[in-house]
């Protein structure tokens, strides 16, 4: 198991002074992938909770042949902004 520590997390550093800081799940998304190109790992059952659990379904969504299977914890997961215009109904809202 690996257990990379995302963007900003832990002890990661930004090289340089003039990265551009970017932390949209998109590009958390982005770096699962570079990360798996670079250790060598074709496919692989991703985890996560939080923002790990809203990568994770990214990855999945947009990249599902490098997904195996995915474990996916917290209220952060990919919704639909289309949908999220309708309300629901009054005593579901409730």
């Amino acid at each position: 198991m690996i257990v990379p520590y995302v963007r900003g997390y832990g002890t990661t550093q930004f090289l340089s002074s003039e990265t551009f800081r970017n932390g949209q799940p998109s590009a958390l998304a982005v770096d699962t992938i570079a990360f798996m190109d670079t250790v060598k790992i074709e496919k692989a059952t991703l985890a996560g909770c939080d923002w790990g659990a809203r990568t994770a379904n990214i990855v999945a969504a947009l990249w599902r042949e490098r997904c195996k299977a995915m474990v996916s914890v917290s209220g952060y997961l990919i919704g639909s902004q289309e949908a999220g215009k309708m309300p629901l109904p009054p005593k579901a809202e409730l």
